[in-house]
């Protein structure tokens, strides 16, 4: 982790993303090669180069919600610290946790983007919805 990132991280009051999207690479990894493999040429292609923080920040959320569009097809979703979801055009450093939600009903999302102190309907959203 770059200093830079460190600090935009910080500034944003979010945890580390990297171990949330290592885990989706591995799911992605045991399900599909070509995918696994793409999604490693696009880290490659659009996070490994960053160095600015707030730049690599973006980067790092733009990855980790193509990523989990990959594993499942969704939508992205903030999650206030009252427990409020509203649909994410993008996904930016606001502070906010921020979720991808698949289409299907029976299935369970991912966190893309957690605060570093979560607020009780935050964890709470997070356990009832997310892997």
């Amino acid at each position: 982790m770059t200093e830079t990132y460190a600090q935009a991280l910080a500034e944003h009051g979010i945890d580390d993303v990297q171990p949330l999207y290592r885990r989706l690479l591995l799911r992605l990894k045991t399900r599909d090669d070509g995918a696994y493999e793409r999604a490693v040429a696009r880290y490659r292609s659009d996070v490994e180069g960053v160095t600015e923080g707030a730049e690599a920040l973006a980067a790092w959320l733009s990855y980790g919600a193509w990523l989990a569009s990959s594993l499942e097809p969704g939508g992205l979703f903030t999650i206030s610290e009252e427990g409020l979801a509203a649909r994410a055009a993008d996904p930016s450093p606001t502070g906010a946790m921020l979720i991808h939600l698949p289409d299907s009903a029976n299935r369970k999302g991912f966190v893309i983007a957690m605060p570093a102190a979560p607020s009780e309907a935050q964890r709470a959203t997070a356990d009832l919805l997310c892997e």
